[in-house]
């Protein structure tokens, strides 16, 4: 490649990013508003200054440790439900599970299973709550059903992919032997799966306590509807020991699921978040079924498996779930009038302007946000590095260890408050210095997605290879040359490939902040839900459908455009 082109890539790729951003800028920060709300000041003040003061009255504290149990609850039965979903829809659409081409009307089944996934998992898992509110109430059943669903789907896409990439020597050689196609999958496909799958399902575990806590603002229990509760009351105390709850349990099931994938040597969080086990979606990700054998199980994950079932009983009785609401014949009837009142789609009130100006909100907000998201990331994402990496060298003086160890405990521990906050108690706490609009929603977002953001790429960066590194040093180039030249490069890579990925899924949580006030698709969502007005309803989760498609489009094809 001639210097000219190299020159020419790198414009193109600095446009990509300028002009977006310059575009979003100009929208959020409209000339002539004012965007500081100076009445709201003296609230935020009130709530930082109740910080170390937070509420111990054990009444309250029996009141959160209850709410705790209850999102620990929704959390594993939600999972649950997302794994069923996702055995069965990944068995459906894995290849390798076929024995042969499947038959006409099969392949019809697939494709129409595929895109009513891509149609679930593209509605946020608040809104799906928001619709099961009016059909079932505040029934606990809400937040099992909310979770499952767009979990579910994702999980399907990625357990289909996850088997199709095992090899397949013993499978063939099991049908070569004429094995019936159940011995196949329990003797062949499964177990050399279930490492990763075992591995993705507490991912998705631990993914499903956020969301459990993000439900709250629709008022089905748990940690969330305390912590919006408090907020609304303004009792900053009891706000400052519900969020200690909410870090001190998204901590605990964070390093269960960690110490669970690091025991079996499967994926990390890093790798899950953008598909690992997908065939040709990520080379920098490395394939566990394709490379050197995994370990197939710990005493961890055996120990885990074997709580999984009393865990399941137990989260079922404690949070009151039964089925019974789905076919009441209640629901039955106030689902055939939502159906009825979904259709046919209406514009929203002001037609196609309003809805093109709430769709680029959206994007705009989207794009804001990331780039808090990686501000932070570049900011807190070298130091949240393992510590043992950069200190295997014994030459290292005890201080410079100390302050090492020091400083990543506290970059883990920003990463983790960041992440564990829901977006919509962020959002409230912008708009109490900020006017509604782009620019809170996307402050909000961004720092929630900093924290997920700075955590998979400072795994990600713990990955990269050193040994060029460590060359160049040993022939007495300076260190921060040594980092510049041959650590710089592949860990920009990665961070801008994970940058576009949560840009896809950034894009569908704006609904997410758009509900309590912000701006974009979400606030428009909340307002016309607010008054039933469920025609537009309709048009405005196509309109949340069609973004969420076209971005996760151009973010596949702009990271398999930079693989190197």
């Amino acid at each position: 490649m001639t210097g000219h082109r190299v020159l020419l890539r790198r414009l193109t790729g600095l446009l990509i990013v300028v002009l977006p951003v310059a575009w979003a800028v100009h929208r959020a920060v409209p000339t002539g508003t004012d965007l500081v709300n100076r009445g709201g000041l003296p609230l935020l003040g009130d709530l930082f200054a109740n910080a170390l003061t937070p509420s111990l009255d054990p009444a309250f504290l029996a009141l959160v440790i209850d709410a705790a149990g209850v999102t620990l609850a929704f959390a594993a039965l939600g999972t649950a439900g997302a794994l069923v979903i996702g055995v069965l829809g990944g068995l459906v659409l894995s290849d390798v599970a076929w024995s042969h081409r499947p038959p006409r009307p099969v392949r019809v089944l697939r494709f129409a299973l595929r895109g009513l996934l891509v149609a679930t998992r593209s509605i946020h898992e608040l809104v799906w709550a928001l619709l099961f509110v009016s059909v079932l109430g505040l029934d606990p059943l809400v937040a099992v059903l909310a979770i499952a669903l767009p979990f579910g789907a994702q999980t399907a896409q990625v357990f289909g992919e996850t088997l199709d990439g095992v090899p397949s020597g013993p499978i063939v050689s099991l049908r070569n032997a004429g094995a019936r196609p159940t011995a196949v999958l329990a003797y062949a496909l499964v177990p050399q799966a279930a490492p990763l799958l075992l591995s993705y399902s507490f991912y998705r575990f631990e993914c499903a306590v956020r969301s459990t806590v993000l439900l709250g603002v629709v008022g089905v229990g748990g940690l969330g509807q305390e912590l919006v509760v408090s907020l609304q009351s303004r009792n900053w105390d009891e706000v400052w020991t519900v969020v200690g709850a909410v870090l001190v349990l998204s901590a605990l099931v964070d390093l269960w699921s960690t110490t669970l994938r690091g025991d079996m040597a499967v994926a990390s969080c890093s790798e899950w978040s953008v598909g690992a086990g997908k065939r040709g979606d990520l080379e920098t990700t490395t394939e566990p079924s394709r490379s050197n054998p995994r370990p197939r199980g710990s005493r961890w994950a055996r120990f885990s498996v074997l709580v999984l079932v009393p865990g399941l009983v137990v989260a079922w009785v404690a949070s009151g779930v039964t089925m019974g609401g789905l076919t009441s014949p209640r629901t039955r009837h106030l689902t055939g009038r939502l159906l009825d009142d979904l259709w046919p789609p209406q514009l929203p009130p002001g037609g196609w302007s309003v809805l093109g100006g709430s769709v680029l909100d959206t994007l705009a907000m989207a794009i804001l946000a990331m780039l808090v998201a990686v501000v932070l990331t570049v900011a807190v994402g070298p130091w949240a590095i393992s510590a043992r990496r950069g200190l295997a060298d014994h030459r290292t003086p005890a201080a410079l260890r100390v302050a090492r160890s020091l400083t990543w405990w506290v970059a883990r521990a920003l990463l983790l408050v960041l992440r564990s906050i829901p977006p919509t108690v962020w959002a409230v706490v912008a708009l109490l210095v900020l006017f509604p609009g782009v620019l809170p929603g996307a402050l909000a977002l961004g720092l929630y997605t900093g924290g997920i953001l700075g955590r998979l790429v400072a795994e990600s960066w713990e990955s990269v290879d050193t040994h060029a590194r460590d060359a160049l040093r040993n022939t007495g180039v300076r260190s921060s040359l040594t980092t510049l030249m041959a650590t710089v490069p592949p860990s920009t890579h990665q961070l801008v490939t994970y940058t576009l990925y949560r840009f896809e899924i950034c894009v569908r949580e704006t609904a997410v902040v758009g509900i309590v006030g912000a701006a974009g698709l979400g606030r428009l969502l909340s307002e016309n839900l607010a008054v039933f007005r469920f025609p537009v309803v309709t048009t405005l989760l196509v309109a949340s459908f069609a973004v969420s498609v076209l971005t996760e489009f151009v973010g596949r094809r702009l990271r398999r455009s930079i693989r190197p």
